[in-house]
């Protein structure tokens, strides 16, 4: 097991959750409103900035066609995901329920209820097929001997590519809910 996917656990995540909650909690009467606003816009700006940086640069690598380029590329998102996607995974979650309590009396309109669902469940894809996909990446570029990568790299960069796309637009669209608010029912 590399020293990536040592990072990215069950463990971690878990750790990652209870965190969460804590701040949710125990966090309001920390910081001024404001605070809290600006911390949920920054955690926005890391997780919606790191998922469409990361396509990116991994569409760039692979257009390059460079064993080192594509290597490099596999290992950086999985340590982007870690600097990232993750810190701001946790301004999101707990500066939004802390916004969602003190503004709008909980998750009882639609648009707030629709955002959470489409973040989780692009959460969800990360965890179930980008990360797995992610991991295989990272192993076939270590693994492989020679100048070229072997038709499996491409194969699992095309299927992260599929479920990557996915997952950025959910987020897309929870920012445009969050932003227009509209009355869903």
């Amino acid at each position: 097991m590399n020293k990536t996917m040592k990072i990215i656990t069950g463990e971690n995540i878990a750790l990652g959750l209870a965190m969460t909650l804590l701040g949710i909690f125990g966090f309001p009467r920390l910081l001024p409103y404001g605070w809290h606003v600006f911390l949920h816009v920054l955690g926005a700006v890391l997780f919606i900035g790191n998922i469409i940086v990361s396509g990116v640069w991994m569409t760039f690598a692979e257009r390059m066609g460079k064993k080192d380029a594509l290597s490099f590329s596999a290992t950086m998102l999985n340590w982007a995901d870690v600097v990232f996607t993750g810190p701001g995974i946790f301004l999101l979650l707990t500066n939004g329920f802390i916004i969602a309590y003190a503004t709008w009396s909980g998750l009882k309109y639609s648009w707030i209820i629709v955002s959470l669902g489409l973040f989780v469940l692009s959460g969800l894809i990360w965890m179930i097929f980008l990360l797995p996909q992610q991991n295989r990446m990272e192993e076939i570029t270590l693994n492989a001997t020679g100048d070229e990568l072997p038709d499996a790299f491409y194969q699992t960069l095309r299927r992260w590519s599929v479920w990557g796309m996915i997952s950025t637009i959910l987020p897309l669209v929870s920012l445009g809910l969050m932003v227009f608010k509209p009355q869903l029912w």
